[in-house]
């Protein structure tokens, strides 16, 4: 297998990273919009033509589209593979979730977190929305949580109160959250809300943690996962690319799949 291109369309931002046959990372970046992913793959294609794209897509089919609008036009003729959610997964991964209301993302990441470890795990996404998946030892998807992200949050109630609190891009928050009181809406929102989320996190992850899964492990990933890490007070590790990470698993397990 040669140089693969995995592609993670969120509801935000277009992640991706460029990988050889093993698996190393040659390039990577984050756009607003998949033009710029494109862009950024175009570039790699120019060193070594991609011979596959690995896609995860959630929210509308349109930028799913777009994608493959910007792809042609740029000369990229490698096939695409746009994941779906099966009932069973590699790894011995099962799903007895709604069928078609798992994310495709929430299912790349559960395949990377089985692909490492074969322990209970509680997964955190900590993006536009914050996900919260259960995942038991033999493999099985127990469900999970969901909840608005932190600009997402905000968003929400600042429309409310516009007299008080300017918009604010999800670009524009501080590195690092202050806990005390705040002394103006616009840090009593920003420390209440994200406080309360971590809170919120905190609660689900213990009520997670059953007889059976008493020592389960929490991973974070998303792109708020370094805010909300210090914050919790649950012990959690983070693994910024777990999309991604599951993205090559699949390349690798469903071109297995292929060739037997």
């Amino acid at each position: 297998m040669a140089d693969i291109a995995l592609v993670d369309i969120g509801s935000t931002r277009v992640k991706w990273q460029v990988r050889n046959a093993e698996g190393e990372v040659l390039g990577s970046g984050a756009n607003r919009d998949p033009a710029g992913c494109v862009r950024g793959l175009a570039s790699m294609a120019r060193e070594a033509p991609l011979t596959a794209v690995w896609l995860s897509r959630v929210g509308p089919g349109e930028r799913e589209e777009a994608f493959s609008v910007e792809l042609a036009a740029a000369g990229i003729d490698a096939p695409v593979h746009a994941v779906t959610v099966p009932a069973n997964g590699p790894h011995g991964l099962r799903i007895d979730y709604a069928a078609g209301q798992l994310g495709v993302d929430r299912y790349c990441a559960l395949v990377a977190a089985r692909a490492r470890c074969d322990a209970p795990m509680i997964l955190v996404d900590a993006g536009t929305a914050v996900t919260v998946d259960v995942l038991e030892a033999d493999g099985r998807h127990a469900g999970g949580y969901l909840l608005p992200g932190r600009q997402l949050g905000w968003e929400a109630l600042q429309t409310r109160l516009t007299d008080r609190i300017a918009p604010r891009e999800a670009t524009q928050w501080p590195d690092d959250l202050e806990t005390a009181p705040g002394l103006n809406s616009t840090e009593a929102l920003e420390r209440g809300w994200s406080l309360g989320l971590a809170g919120a996190l905190d609660g689900l992850i213990a009520r997670s943690r059953t007889a059976e899964r008493a020592d389960a492990a929490c991973w974070l990933t998303g792109g708020d996962a370094y805010w909300l890490a210090p914050v919790l007070r649950a012990e959690s590790t983070i693994f910024p690319n777990l999309v991604l990470d599951g993205l090559w698993e699949l390349s690798r397990w469903e071109g297995a799949e292929c060739a037997g």
